[in-house]
């Protein structure tokens, strides 16, 4: 508004201004290619990624007005950032010793300080469990409307094969639609209302529908995880349904002559099993572990530098006979190594992969405490086990996946590894 003196006078409360835009973000993660698929515009300005400026831009007003305080409890998390400070300085050493690719370094190192750096600003918002799940709200949200557009595409299209909506890739979906689930699972037992446990339910079917369009079979292991884990936090008749609907999948995966059913198309998720199951082919995740193993005796344990395993790989795996690696190969590409564990330990050495797995170690350790206190409230409650399950299947995806330059696993890692603050000392 206007002050007497003509000048434009801001009221508002930055800390607010930085929960709604993290609102916006969570919302907007699943809709990372809209703006290419919809209205034909290629850019890294993805709609995520704006709003991730924007954090940054509204926490750098927020430094010049008036600083920022770090909470104590996220000490683990130094951790994280000590992964990314010997990244760094592996990196310069490379630089000066032996031929480096600056422009993977350089792709790498900003999609990376973007994420890291929203991980950061999240940390020092003091926000309530109320505001936290409100955050999560805004992702299931879209998470939602993502998967009713793949329903759309799948059913009525008839456009058979992996999808992934809007998301880049089948896997990351899948991540997605299980971190969704797990949310209106464990809301499923403490919504009261019949209608509100109907919708919820209808939620968890369209989620699970569209989780087996993405034929994710590491998707599937965090699923079972998550289940396992949920089954013992729920009340009786909800292990129940949980026990049934197992049962059911478990079915569905059964190997048998008859014909599956289709239900508006394959399903993708079971036929890809099936096949993996008949087929005496080693997956290729094992051809490229076997190669970052070649590629560790090479140049030691002590990290390549950030980005550099890609740019050498057509190096690494110049000698190799598996026919589509041998194809990426050949047009000069490169595919990741499949592992956060492993992918950590060619670029940031066995100094970065120890303080990541200290990071987590410490982190689950934190969690499995906060559960064994009396919450403060049923939404307190909820979020401990909501983040507990999050935290829990997010270790193993990363033994399937490589998650650095992904901006949903860094959501997801934010959001379950914060500590929301007491209701009591919320400052007026």
């Amino acid at each position: 508004m206007f002050n007497r003196l003509g000048h434009i006078q801001l009221n508002f409360e930055l800390p607010q201004v930085l929960f709604r835009l993290f609102c916006l973000y969570a919302f907007l993660l699943p809709f990372e290619l809209i703006l290419e698929m919809w209205f034909g515009i290629d850019t890294i300005f993805k709609p995520f990624r704006i709003v991730n400026l924007l954090i940054i831009g509204v926490f750098a007003l927020q430094l010049l007005r008036g600083g920022v305080r770090i909470r104590q409890d996220i000490r683990e998390d130094m951790f994280l950032y000590a992964v990314f400070i010997y990244g760094l300085g592996i990196s310069l050493f490379r630089m000066m010793t032996a031929p480096f690719q600056l422009s993977y370094f350089g792709n790498d190192l900003f999609q990376s300080g973007l994420y890291l750096l929203a991980f950061f600003i999240f940390k020092t918002l003091e926000l309530t469990p109320r505001e936290m799940i409100r955050i999560f709200w805004a992702f299931a949200a879209g998470m939602l409307l993502n998967s009713v557009y793949m329903l759309y595409t799948f059913v009525w299209l008839r456009m058979y094969g992996r999808d992934a909506g809007f998301m880049d890739n089948p896997n990351y979906a899948a991540l997605g639609l299980v971190a969704a689930m797990s949310f209106f699972l464990l809301k499923l037992d403490v919504v009261k209302r019949f209608s509100r446990q109907v919708l919820t339910v209808a939620a968890i079917l369209l989620l699970f529908y569209v989780f087996i369009i993405t034929g994710s079979r590491a998707g599937l292991i965090l699923l079972i995880l998550a289940g396992m884990l949920i089954f013992f936090f729920v009340s009786f008749w909800k292990k129940v349904g949980l026990i049934t609907a197992s049962l059911v999948l478990g079915f569905m995966l059964l190997p048998r002559d008859t014909p599956r059913p289709e239900l508006g198309g394959p399903l993708i998720l079971v036929n890809r099993i099936m096949n993996k199951l008949d087929s005496e082919e080693e997956d290729v995740r094992f051809f490229i572990w076997r190669g970052v193993m070649r590629a560790l005796e090479e140049e030691g344990y002590m990290g390549m530098g950030i980005g550099q395993f890609k740019a050498n790989f057509s190096h690494y795996y110049q000698q190799e006979t598996h026919s589509f690696i041998r194809r990426v190969v050949d047009r000069g590409y490169f595919l990741s190594t499949h592992n956060d564990y492993l992918a950590i330990l060619t670029d940031y050495g066995v100094i970065g992969l120890a303080s990541y797995l200290i990071f987590f170690a410490l982190s689950l350790r934190k969690k499995l405490l906060q559960l064994q206190q009396p919450a403060e409230s049923r939404e307190h409650r909820f979020l401990l086990r909501l983040s507990f399950v999050i935290l829990s299947f997010m270790i193993i995806f990363g033994m399937a996946a490589e998650n650095f330059q992904n901006q949903l696993f860094w959501f997801l890692l934010m959001f379950a590894t914060s500590t929301s603050i007491p209701i009591h000392i919320i400052p007026e």
